[in-house]
Order: C-alpha cells, then sequence, then structure tokens
C-alpha cells in the first residue's frame, strides 16, 4: 500500500514538502521529527504491529554522504525488514539548496538566473576553505563507529543468555584491555592529522572546480551559502536572508506542481510514495 506518513527532520521540510505531497492523489501525512537519528529508528516503530502504519523518512544528506551519482532520485537511506525503502536522503546538501535552485529563484523574487548564478557561484569561492573543512570533519566523523560498535559483551556472545566459559579476572580483565584497544586503534587511524589533512586537501580541489550552480548546490551547505548571500540579498527587496528564504518557500506552497517540474527527485519521490512500499 502507499506510504501513510512521511517523517522529516524540521519545520521548513514540512513547510515546503507539505503542499509538495498534496499533489499526489493519495494522502500522506507528513511530520517533522527534529533530530535526523531519530528519523529511522521512529519510521521502523511506526511500522510495527499492532499499529502497522506505512511510515517512511526523508533526509537531509548533509556532510554524512558524498553527492551520488544518479540525481534523478532520491538515495535509498535504509530499508525495512520485508525489504522495501524505509527512508531516502536528499541529493543536495539541504532543503535549503532547492530552493537557492536559480530557475526557483527567478521565479519566486524576480531576481534572474544569469545573476543570481554569478553571485552564487561567487559566494561558493568564498566559501571553498570554510566548506573543505566542515566536509573534513564530516568525513572524520562518518568514520568513526557508532557507540554500539563498543559492545560490552565478547563477540561470540550471540545469545542474550549466556556468559564466558572463563570469568577470571585474568580472563575477563584482558578481555576488557583487548577489546578497547581495538577501538582504539580504529579511532586513532580515522582522526590522525595526516588524514583529516589528506581530507582537507581533496576536499579544497574538488571545491575550487566548481563550474555550475548545481555543483555548488550539492558540495556546499545551504544554510551557508544563505549567510554568505547576505550582503547581495542586503540590495533586493527581501533585504536579509531569513525574509528571503521565506519568500523561496511561500512560491513553492503557492506552486507546488511547478516545484516539482523543476527538481525530478522530488516527483521520483512522489511516485516511490504513491507506490506499494
Amino acid at each position: 500500500m502507499p506510504v501513510s506518513v512521511l517523517l522529516v527532520e524540521g519545520k521548513l521540510d514540512a513547510e515546503v514538502l507539505s503542499p509538495v505531497l498534496g499533489t499526489l492523489p493519495v494522502r500522506v501525512t507528513l511530520e517533522p521529527v527534529g533530530s535526523k537519528s531519530s528519523l529511522k529508528p521512529r519510521a521502523r516503530d511506526r511500522r510495527q504491529f499492532p499499529v502497522g502504519v506505512p511510515t517512511c523518512y526523508v533526509r537531509d544528506r548533509d556532510f554524512d554522504f558524498d553527492p551520488p551519482v544518479d540525481r534523478s532520485q532520491p538515495t535509498v537511506d535504509s530499508r525495512h525488514d520485508v525489504g522495501g525503502v524505509l527512508g531516502w536522503r536528499w541529493s543536495r546538501h539541504e532543503m535549503e539548496n532547492y530552493l537557492l535552485e536559480p530557475r526557483l529563484v527567478e521565479a519566486a523574487t524576480g531576481w534572474s538566473v544569469a545573476d543570481f548564478t554569478h553571485g552564487l557561484l561567487a559566494t561558493a569561492r568564498s566559501l571553498q576553505h570554510y566548506t573543505a573543512a566542515r566536509w573534513a570533519v564530516g568525513i572524520a566523523r562518518r568514520s568513526l563507529p557508532p557507540f554500539n560498535d563498543l559492545p560490552t559483551r565478547p563477540a561470540e556472545l550471540t545469545n542474550e543468555i549466556k556468559i564466558p566459559a572463563d570469568c577470571s579476572q585474568a580472563a575477563c580483565f584482558t578481555w576488557a584491555l583487548q577489546h578497547v584497544a581495538a577501538f582504539r586503534r580504529q579511532v586513532e587511524a580515522t582522526l590522525e592529522v595526516a588524514a583529516v589533512q589528506s581530507s582537507l586537501a581533496e576536499r579544497a580541489q574538488r571545491l575550487a572546480g566548481l563550474m555550475t550552480s548545481e555543483e555548488v548546490l550539492l558540495w556546499h551547505s545551504g544554510k551557508d551559502l544563505l549567510a554568505a548571500l547576505a550582503p547581495l540579498i542586503a540590495t533586493r527587496p527581501e533585504a536579509n536572508p531569513k525574509a528571503f528564504l521565506s519568500r523561496l518557500r511561500r512560491w513553492v506552497q503557492g506552486s507546488p506542481q511547478e516545484a516539482v517540474v523543476l527538481f525530478p527527485e522530488w516527483q521520483a519521490l512522489l511516485t516511490a510514495l504513491a507506490a506499494a512500499n
């Protein structure tokens, strides 16, 4: 059956996507959760019996993943037990990166595609090193093992009601020291200065080669771009980034079908939500 509930991260996602979902022939309730880390477990919980509500989520890509090769549809982020999609992540960095699409900006504000694109590319150049630094930290973070990767029981104890054959002080203390040491080696390798410097250099080089607005909106944070665009926005009727973003949002709310045409990825999400999942 079609998806009944779509979980999103924040208020802006809900405000933008709600009218977009309204173009569907089926009703999909949209709920902001507030934290991307909560999306997957909440969607999974909603699907559990006896309630069994068909629920999925869509999250920001942020600095957690590189942009996908196929940007015509959202990337599958996880699957549920039956094998269908549980959640997706956007191809672009976050919702602001869609609202800053030059064609959308022109339709919403009258700021021409050519002029806005020129300002966007200049803004991206000014953010090159800051964004490279954010990427380097994000790459280090994504490589770190999560909390549950340091379990408090030996790996061979697959059954919950089981203890080691040898519970002596020597055996238990030796296991704890070796277990933590292995975890520490994994973490230290990820956070080595040389590894971070390599990420900084690679991301700075990549960002220096961005030539189009689409590339900028893939690799830079939309919120950072808005902040850096403030001097240019100050010359516009909207005057500040917050008012500018609000006007872009209102345009999508008033013209959801036209907005979907701008983004094949949005149309692909709508198709997936309306299909059996």
